[in-house]
């Protein structure tokens, strides 16, 4: 099986933004390394889409990062992975 194709929607790429300038506030290089952890993270997704557990809304999917508190609200489709929002996992959400 061949790695499918990783998106993120405006709203996942404005989710990161906002992660970033609220880390970077206190410190720019813990801001760096979560963003990268969740750009990792979600790499990862394009090798094993089944990763994560079905979401409470039909057709989503979701994954809690295990070294940040964040959580990756994704969509699949026969070539793609869509990473459709960033979550903290304090924070309810819908997809």
């Amino acid at each position: 099986m061949s790695a499918k194709r990783l998106e993120f929607s405006a709203r996942a790429i404005a989710n990161m933004e906002a992660i970033k300038a609220h880390i970077s506030s206190d410190n720019m290089a813990a801001a760096n390394r979560v963003i990268a952890g969740i750009l990792s993270t979600a790499g990862e997704l394009a090798d094993f889409p089944m990763m994560g557990h079905p979401g409470e809304i039909a057709g989503i999917r979701e994954l809690s990062l295990s070294k940040y508190p964040y959580t990756l609200i994704y969509r699949l489709t026969a070539e793609k992975v869509l990473i459709a929002a960033v979550v903290h996992q304090s924070m309810k959400h819908r997809s």
